[in-house]
């Protein structure tokens, strides 16, 4: 009869320690600023892609401002991410809206430069706890 209070007590204990403990890898805060061209970008998105060696989920959030803020609760995984910036700039120029057949709408391009969105080249490593970057990113040229 004890061993099988025993038994019943360990597995209590080991059901509770699991599941306090923290499922799928570590993730951190991320914070920063994003300029195009020297100025604050007005509006778009960052992304982070675990690359080299790091698993896990990619991260993202919105940028307004010229900032943005990942909390650690969805953050961004520990170790070394592709960035990805992504944002898009109204042409000026009007084009046919496939989604309503005989009405125009405002053709919007990329706003910032292959090297930094699809085809990015840039890569940080983040750490345990909070993180604050800076990112100095091109644009696209504009049409004339």
């Amino acid at each position: 009869m004890r061993s099988m209070l025993w038994c019943g007590a360990l597995g209590v204990v080991v059901l509770v320690v699991g599941c306090g403990a923290e499922e799928g890898p570590e993730r951190a805060a991320v914070s920063g600023t994003v300029n195009i061209d020297g100025e604050p970008l007005a509006e778009g998105a960052i992304s982070f892609l675990p690359v080299e060696g790091t698993e896990g989920p990619t991260a993202g959030g919105t940028i307004e401002g010229g900032k943005f803020d990942i909390p650690k609760s969805n953050g961004v995984v520990v170790g070394k991410n592709r960035v990805e910036i992504t944002a898009n700039r109204k042409t000026g120029r009007q084009v046919p809206d496939a989604g309503k057949p005989g009405s125009m709408r405002d053709e919007v391009v990329s706003a910032i430069a292959p090297e930094f969105n699809r085809k990015s080249t840039l890569v940080e490593t983040i750490k345990s706890g909070e993180n604050a970057l800076k990112f100095d990113v091109k644009g696209t040229k504009k049409a004339r």
